[in-house]
């Protein structure tokens, strides 16, 4: 429950450093909606990335998870923008922020990853 918590919150952190560059840069016309946008879809993001059982290095199950729930961010920019290079920058860096979300949960606080009972495997018997 834990590392759920945490990475939500670090998920709404990753929000508020998002929706800054983008109102800052320009990149995104301010409103109350996209904040809460932006906002929600990080935090989504940081959920994601708490409850994900995949059995991988944490950085990598970080960048995976990034990438797939931030692609609903790019296809929103998609829509948003066009056809520009926004939309395609933007599903990588959901990757970097996916990153960060996984290296403050797991090796900052020390959240590691649920730990998954292993798989059964149906017993094989050879006919001889």
């Amino acid at each position: 429950m834990k590392r759920i918590f945490v990475a939500t919150l670090f998920g709404l952190v990753a929000g508020g450093l998002c929706a800054a560059g983008a109102f800052y840069g320009q990149m995104l016309k301010f409103s109350i909606i996209t904040l809460i946008f932006v906002l929600l879809n990080r935090a989504v993001m940081g959920f994601a990335i708490g409850v994900s059982g995949l059995k991988l290095r944490w950085a990598w199950n970080g960048i995976l998870m990034g990438i797939a729930v931030g692609s609903i961010f790019s296809y929103f920019l998609f829509m948003n923008m066009g056809p520009s290079p926004m939309p395609a920058v933007n599903f990588f860096v959901n990757g970097l922020f996916g990153l960060m979300i996984e290296f403050f949960t797991t090796v900052v606080f020390r959240q590691p990853a649920f730990a998954l009972a292993p798989a059964r495997t149906a017993a094989r018997t050879a006919v001889v």
